[in-house]
């Protein structure tokens, strides 16, 4: 009787001690995941501006946008000016003052009107050379936008990865802290050796180092997209969460095909070269007689002049020989010209390398997400095994932190990857000038005429 007594207050001892255990695995490592997970508070970030409508900010207002807009209205101004030289010109030229002499008052008065008739298609030359320049400035705006739409978007994955990244070091800090005044009251008791409260302690101390880094980097980034943006004061800009992750299509021929409809530098390398021949054409009109209609009235006052007469007639004036200036000048154009075309031919080859290198990378980092996704269900695992280890006593705390941080490292880096894919298809998309989501405005599209039916 005595004995089963004994048995039977062992058998409840060992529950209730279990019991404990269990409510202190509960209390002191549970919170663990919960901790990882806690968001930082949403209105820190702000919730106005989404990513879309901080692009159309950012492209209405960026000073590279605004710089390259008043370059195409200087390039339109000059245009105009073009335009008004087929018009006539009205000229006058005065003098009238004292002079020594026989004739004390001097008079000179030259004034009328010209008229250009001919001038072996230079006027025409120059103005179409003119709107191929503003062409070319029309497509160094798209340039431009295309290149702030893509600073937004990097710096916003940049931003999205800071603040995932300071939320997970926020939960690892608070949860290495219990477990460093944990550590630290049995070692002052002597229940557990000197050394795993250094170890707690360099652990905690590394996770505050990681918080503070984010946190820091952070607010660095999201003043720099404010201002990028143009966010006022009572302004505040939506940091969605990653999200889910685009993919990339299947081959690489779709992307050069869009760059190819889409992207600036192509029809760039048309107009340059177009812009070189009307400036050839303007040359070769040299070699032409430039004839003008011309209305004058003349009236001169002086010792042997005494004349008040209206002439109306034609002004000409040819440049028959130079001694070959003109032609030196014309077959230096012409080199000019297959130069600009290799030029642009070379632009083009790197513009697709670089679009196939992104593309390639891109499709690795995608790999190397669904590679982080698998360790990351691993370690959930692994830290789950552990927990019921420490429960049912077969190993310490030390076995369950170190599964910690390993779950927490594959989060962290994880979280890399999705940015870095992120940023990587950003600049794939700016490559085929971000073809799927802007499309080329109507109006706005260059036409190529035959270079010889224009002239």
């Amino acid at each position: 009787m005595h004995k089963s007594l004994i048995r039977e207050k062992d058998s409840w001892g060992k529950t209730i001690c279990l019991f404990v255990a269990f409510i202190v695995s509960v209390v002191g490592f549970g919170p663990i995941t919960a901790a990882a997970s806690e968001p930082i508070p949403s209105g820190q970030f702000g919730s106005l501006l989404t990513l879309e409508e901080a692009v159309t900010r950012a492209l209405k207002d960026h000073g590279e946008v605004k710089r390259a807009f008043a370059r195409l209205r200087k390039e339109e101004a000059l245009y105009k000016g073009k335009l008004s030289e087929f018009l006539p010109k009205i000229k006058a030229d005065a003098v009238g003052g004292m002079a020594t002499g026989e004739k004390r008052v001097l008079t000179y008065l030259d004034t009328g009107i010209e008229q250009p008739l001919f001038q072996g298609g230079k006027a025409i030359a120059e103005k179409k050379m003119q709107k191929a320049v503003v062409e070319i400035e029309k497509l160094k705006l798209d340039d431009a936008r295309l290149e702030v739409e893509l600073m937004v978007r990097v710096l916003y994955a940049q931003v999205l990865e800071e603040k995932e990244l300071t939320r997970i070091s926020q939960g690892e800090v608070k949860e290495l802290f219990r477990e460093y005044e944990r550590i630290k009251k049995l070692v002052d008791k002597e229940i557990l050796p000197r050394h795993e409260f250094f170890r707690i302690e360099t652990l905690l101390e590394s996770a505050k180092h990681a918080l503070v880094k984010h946190k820091e980097t952070y607010d660095y980034l999201h003043t720099v997209l404010r201002e990028t943006v143009g966010i006022g004061e009572g302004e505040s800009l939506d940091l969605e969460p990653l999200g889910e992750i685009p993919e990339l299509e299947g081959e690489v021929g779709a992307y050069l095909e869009t760059a190819r409809r889409h992207d600036p530098v192509y029809k760039t390398r048309e107009l340059k070269v177009q812009e070189k021949r009307f400036e050839k054409r303007a040359l070769q009109a040299e070699r032409f007689p430039h004839i003008g209609l011309s209305a004058r009235w003349n009236r001169f006052r002086d010792v042997f002049v005494d004349t008040d007469r209206f002439i109306v007639g034609i002004e000409g004036k040819w440049n028959i020989w130079d001694f070959g200036r003109l032609g030196s000048q014309i077959s230096a154009k012409e080199h000019e010209i297959e130069e600009t075309k290799w030029e642009g031919e070379l632009k083009i080859r790197e513009h697709e390398k670089e679009i196939s290198r992104l593309f390639h990378e891109a499709r690795a980092v995608r790999q190397k997400i669904r590679m982080q996704e698998a360790l990351l269900k691993e370690r959930e695992e692994i830290y789950k095994n552990e927990k019921t280890r420490l429960i049912a006593g077969e190993k310490g705390t030390g076995e369950l932190v170190d599964a910690f941080l390993a779950l927490e490292e594959a989060k962290i880096v994880r979280i890399q990857a999705v940015t870095e894919y992120r940023i990587q298809i950003a600049r794939l998309e700016r490559k085929t000038a971000f073809a799927a989501i802007n499309d080329t405005p109507p109006g706005n599209e260059v036409h190529f005429e035959n270079q010889e039916a224009e002239w």
